[in-house]
C-alpha cells in the first residue's frame, strides 16, 4: 500500500493527484490520505471531489499504521524531479507537492479524462464559457495577490509576478496572434484593472469557484499563467494543440525547481 496526503490549495491537491494516480498506473496499490486537508481552511479546503477521480481514500487506521515504521515515510526534498520518488517499494506514506509534471506526463490522457468536472456549470461560468468560445482567438491571464501579498510568509516564498512580466507576457501574445481576446482572471480585479492596461479584455468578474475557473481558463487558445499552480493545471489542461503558454522563469523566490514546462515560453 502506497499512501499520498493531500494537503493545499487546488493546485497543489492536483499535482499531488496526479503523482498519486501515476504510481498506481505503474501497478502500485494507492490511496490518498485527506485527514490533515479535511481540516485545512485554507483556499476552500478539499476540493479534488469536483471531479471524476477514482483513487480512493484510505482509511484513519491505514493512515496510522502507515507512519508506525519511520522509514516508511517518506518526503519530497525539494522541488525538483526525484526519480527515487518513482520507484517504490510499495509500503510508504508519501508527502510533498510533486510540482513537475516529469512525474506524470506519460498519463496525460488518464489525467485529463479525470480532471473533468462532475456538476453542472454555474450560471455566470457558462456565460463566460460562451464567450470564451466565440473568440477567434483567446487568451487566458491569471493574476495572484491574494496571500502572495497579505501573507509575509507566502510573499517570502512565492513573491508575485512584475507588471513587466504581464506586460512583455500580453507583447509575445499579440505580436504571434492578432485579434486577441484576453480573458483576465484575477483574486483582485479591481487591482488588476488599475495596474495593468490590456486591449479587448473582459474581466472573469464572479464569485470564484476555482475548479470552474480552472475549466475556464482551459477553455481559451492560450494562457498566460502566474506563478501558481492554479493556471499551471489550466494552462497544462489546454488541449489545443498549437497553445502558446507563458509562465514566469521565476517561480519562487529562492527555490529552485522544474514546475514550467519545457515547451513553454519562459519569462
Amino acid at each position: 500500500m502506497i499512501i499520498v496526503r493531500i494537503l493545499g490549495g487546488l493546485g497543489n491537491q492536483m499535482f499531488q493527484y496526479a503523482y498519486a494516480k501515476s504510481l498506481e498506473m505503474k501497478g502500485y496499490k494507492v490511496q490518498l490520505d485527506l485527514s490533515k486537508i479535511k481540516k485545512y481552511k485554507l483556499h476552500g479546503g478539499y476540493q479534488l471531489d469536483k471531479y471524476k477521480i477514482d483513487l480512493k481514500t484510505a482509511s484513519a487506521l491505514d493512515v496510522i499504521l502507515s507512519k508506525i515504521n519511520p522509514f516508511k515515510n517518506l518526503k519530497e526534498k525539494n522541488l525538483l524531479f526525484d526519480k527515487n520518488l518513482t520507484n517504490l517499494k510499495g509500503n510508504e506514506y508519501l508527502k510533498g507537492y510533486f510540482q513537475t509534471e516529469k512525474y506524470f506526463s506519460d498519463i496525460r490522457s488518464e489525467l485529463v479524462h479525470q480532471f473533468v468536472l462532475k456538476e453542472e456549470l454555474s450560471d455566470s461560468t457558462k456565460l463566460y464559457k460562451t464567450e470564451i468560445l466565440k473568440s477567434e482567438i483567446s487568451c487566458s491571464l491569471h493574476i495572484r495577490r491574494g496571500d502572495y501579498v497579505t501573507n509575509l510568509k507566502s510573499n517570502t516564498i512565492h513573491g508575485t509576478c512584475s507588471l513587466s512580466y504581464y506586460n512583455e507576457a500580453i507583447k509575445i501574445i499579440n505580436k504571434k496572434y492578432s485579434k486577441v481576446s484576453f480573458f483576465v482572471f484575477s483574486d483582485d480585479i479591481n487591482w488588476t484593472k488599475e495596474n495593468l492596461v490590456i486591449q479587448n479584455v473582459v474581466y472573469i468578474n464572479h464569485k470564484c469557484l476555482p475548479h470552474e475557473d480552472i475549466y475556464l481558463m482551459s477553455l481559451c487558445s492560450h494562457n498566460i499563467t502566474a506563478n501558481s499552480s492554479f493556471s499551471w493545471w489550466a494552462a497544462w489542461l489546454n488541449n489545443n494543440k498549437g497553445k502558446t503558454v507563458i509562465a514566469p522563469e521565476k517561480w519562487f523566490v529562492n527555490k529552485v525547481n522544474e514546475i514550467a514546462c519545457q515547451n513553454w515560453i519562459k519569462i
